[in-house]
């Protein structure tokens, strides 16, 4: 009997966190999704990067991935489900397929590969990119969102994900992020999951409010430590609002050069997965990182007792500050 082993490679902010959450709920009733080399968030990011002898983030727990694999394969044989593996960081790799075949050797020939890939619209998928490195403790962007997007619209297309796992001999599918609303109940479908795919998805990872991520970015360019930086953010995060929608806040220029490279790879996935993404919602406005005074406002009032960091921080605020908001 012929198995599938699926691979959900991402990429990042294609709602992998809510997918990856969804599986590791599931009781592998309808399909096999190993706690093995999971993070927190449910990803197996500590499989993936045990394998590639990767320890440059915290969260990674060291392990022997052989071992690892072994353990895949022993639960596998305890079943005649199809198995899935999710982690993002997969598909960042420059040989995503030694590792898969690897797993393949581990789980032996009853199992054929399909990779999954998740694709949102270019612009909408870079600002929220942009959102989680500037939130994350690791990262701590300090870019600009239009130098971000400048320096790695090229990063941010498809098709060369797509060709890597190609070039190793790997099928590969596509799935439309859009609409978001129903993104995990039609993942699930993907796997076999029926009705209880229909369930509402939690949501996960959720991105940093406008006046947030401008504070967060101001935090990120002025403090002087890890220390000082996630007080700040400890600070920040109790202003209303502070989580919310990942918005566009590019400008027109750093869109206009970006434009081409997107509008090219969206023709690619068109053409090669029949895949018709939305057209991207470009703002009238020159940019759109900005906050009113109100927002300005609240960011003050949180960081009231921030000491002397607290006008530098401002300073960097007020850079993103337009008077005629609300």
């Amino acid at each position: 009997m012929q198995r599938s082993l699926f691979i959900h490679a991402g990429p990042t902010k294609t709602g992998t966190s809510a997918i990856q959450d969804a599986l590791r709920r599931h009781d592998n009733s309808i399909v096999i999704y190993p706690k093995v080399g999971l993070w927190a968030d449910g990803s197996h990011h500590n499989l993936v990067l045990n394998f590639y002898g990767d320890s440059t983030r915290p969260e990674v727990v060291r392990e022997d991935s052989t071992e690892q694999f072994a353990r895949i394969a022993a639960e596998a044989r305890q079943s005649r489900r199809d198995l899935i593996i999710s982690s993002e960081v997969l598909g960042g790799r420059q040989k995503p397929g030694l590792f898969i075949r690897a797993l393949l050797d581990a789980l032996g020939p009853e199992f054929s590969p399909q990779i999954l890939v998740c694709v949102r619209e270019h612009f909408e998928r870079a600002a929220s990119v942009y959102n989680q490195r500037v939130k994350d403790a690791v990262t701590c962007e300090q870019r600009s969102p239009d130098e971000f997007l400048t320096q790695q619209s090229r990063n941010l297309v498809y098709a060369p994900l797509v060709r890597k796992f190609r070039r190793a001999g790997l099928p590969v599918k596509t799935i439309s992020y859009h609409p978001a609303a129903d993104l995990v109940p039609r993942m699930l479908a993907e796997l076999g999951f029926g009705g209880e795919a229909r369930e509402p998805a939690a949501n996960r990872n959720v991105s940093l409010a406008p006046k947030a991520l401008i504070a967060t970015l101001a935090a990120n360019r002025v403090a002087r430590s890890e220390e000082e930086r996630d007080h700040i953010f400890d600070l920040l995060r109790h202003m209303p609002g502070f989580y919310g929608t990942s918005q566009f806040i590019f400008s027109n220029t750093a869109a206009a050069l970006a434009q081409p490279g997107f509008d090219e790879d969206r023709r690619f996935l068109e053409k090669r997965f029949d895949c018709a993404l939305p057209a991207p919602q470009l703002p009238e406005t020159a940019t759109a990182f900005a906050i009113g005074n109100a927002e300005y406002d609240d960011i003050a009032q949180a960081t009231a007792g921030l000491g002397e960091l607290r006008c530098g921080l401002l300073d960097q605020v007020r850079l993103h500050l337009h008077s005629s908001g609300s």
